[in-house]
């Protein structure tokens, strides 16, 4: 069997990587001479077939470990699709991977061999994000958002530019167009206090914001 570990729970990935090599390398002789680790950053396919079509010396079975596996290049996952798709008693083969886009056709078909095993983070937040909050009138869904995005040290400033972008680009037209004026003064009220220093924590003018707009369109949902 062959296995993809992937995601950030790096805990979970190391002990799968452990358990398999137990599995597959029982003894110290089998787990010395029987596994080998290569770096999926610019691992070419004639590399990758001297570790996949070498002999088991001690073991019933070698173990390759492909780390980096995000990083093959398009020419060695190719290769190791039709790898995959033959026989190969002699070699079991773990993929380790930060992320793993299976979306493309190469990878999508890699991954119907192996089992998987990972979990994957949620996508960052953004301040697109945050403004869909405020475009239901979800104020403390928006005021979490926001609180994320100024953890994360996304600058005052930069934030806004994207809450006029979204409220002037995704907001329009989904509000009366008395509201969406009404926001944009909002907006323009926020960028005032930032430049001046209005309030003792630069970040309060744009919680101010995120609630101002929130309650402006909040009486419209459906």
């Amino acid at each position: 069997m062959d296995y993809l570990l992937h995601g950030t729970d790096l805990k979970l990935r190391d002990k799968t990587l452990a358990d398999i090599k137990n599995a597959v390398l029982p003894s110290p002789d089998a787990a010395r001479l029987d596994f080998e680790s290569l770096d999926g950053h610019k691992l070419t396919p004639e590399r990758l077939k001297i570790a996949l079509f070498s002999l088991p010396g001690v073991a019933a079975q070698r173990l390759v470990h492909v780390y980096h596996a995000e990083k093959l290049p398009k020419e060695t996952l190719e290769w190791l699709l039709k790898f995959l798709k033959a026989e190969h008693a002699q070699v079991a083969l773990v993929l380790e991977a930060d992320e793993w886009d299976d979306s493309t056709k190469t990878r999508g078909e890699v991954t119907k061999f192996l089992k998987k095993t990972g979990v994957s983070a949620p996508p960052p937040m953004t301040v697109f994000d945050m403004m869909n909050a405020v475009a239901t009138g979800n104020s403390s869904g928006a005021l979490r958002g926001l609180k994320v995005l100024l953890t994360n040290y996304e600058a005052p400033e930069r934030l806004l530019g994207g809450m006029v972008w979204a409220w002037s680009n995704r907001v329009k037209g989904r509000v009366a167009a008395e509201v969406y004026k009404k926001g944009l003064l909002v907006l323009q009220e926020a960028d005032i206090a930032l430049k001046r220093s209005r309030f003792p924590e630069r970040e309060y003018g744009l919680e101010t914001a995120v609630v101002k707009l929130s309650l402006l369109v909040k009486p419209l949902k459906a």
